[in-house]
């Protein structure tokens, strides 16, 4: 394992590592972790490679000089349409966010210039307004969600409700905001910079029901009215989920 930790050694390797493999990349930006200073010791390299013209995205796993990178190729119509087209509807916009908070690590030009104004103003939109039906869709299973964590009396399966009520509170208290969500560990960094009360009521709710399940299921109870009662409440008499008319098979 190596012991590569410092921006400035990381930059090297991925400066060195386009040079070598990538010389028509037109920009280069790291991201992740090292662009946030969040690094560890084992932190991946995320880097976004601009070019001007590629017949389509694709995304490759390698290893450079002992560290793994995460590599993410694009020209300017595969970017839009990634950002666009496949995160944004679902509340989230890693790529976007590489460029805002990453740096370029080639000599700047018009092609990163457009990227960069492009990565921000995606980002400063913000996530798309949840409709009617995707955010009664989301109180019916946060409802239902607490219910079975709060009726639950087996320590394993209400730990594994908790995770997916933690997860679905989270990103319905940053999406009905009108802010960008996230994954895994950027959902809890997503909230904690938008709100670190709920964030921190979510944490201890969460680690409660690992160590104390009736105070974990109260903490959760309290938590969930807080991100509910702004959006409507908590839903289940009336909700109704009808299938499009087209699901059934053929001569049935």
């Amino acid at each position: 394992m190596t012991n590569i930790s410092t921006y400035d050694e990381i930059r090297a390797i991925a400066v060195r590592l386009v040079r070598e493999r990538y010389p028509t990349a037109v920009a280069a930006i790291i991201g992740g972790s090292f662009a946030t200073g969040r690094q560890t010791a084992s932190s991946d390299i995320d880097l976004l490679l601009l070019f001007d013209h590629v017949d389509c995205a694709w995304r490759d796993t390698i290893v450079a000089e002992g560290r793994t990178v995460e590599l993410f190729a694009h020209d300017l119509a595969t970017f839009t349409y990634f950002c666009k087209e496949m995160d944004a509807p679902g509340g989230t916009v890693p790529l976007a966010r590489m460029v805002v908070e990453g740096e370029n690590i080639l000599a700047a030009g018009d092609a990163y210039t457009r990227l960069h104004a492009l990565a921000h103003a995606i980002d400063e939109a913000g996530p798309p307004v949840l409709d009617v039906e995707n955010l009664q869709r989301r109180r019916y299973a946060i409802t239902t969600a607490l219910e079975d964590l709060v009726d639950s009396t087996q320590p394993g399966e209400a730990l594994a409700v908790a995770s997916q009520l933690y997860e679905a509170l989270a990103d319905l208290h940053l999406r009905a905001a009108g802010v960008w969500s996230g994954g895994g560990k950027h959902l809890f960094r997503r909230l904690q910079a938008y709100d670190a009360a709920i964030a921190g009521q979510l944490d201890g709710a969460l680690r409660l029901v690992a160590s104390d399940l009736p105070a974990g299921q109260r903490a959760f109870e309290r938590v969930a009215a807080a991100v509910l009662a702004p959006v409507g409440g908590p839903l289940l008499d009336g909700f109704t989920l009808p299938a499009p008319a087209h699901w059934r098979s053929e001569g049935g």
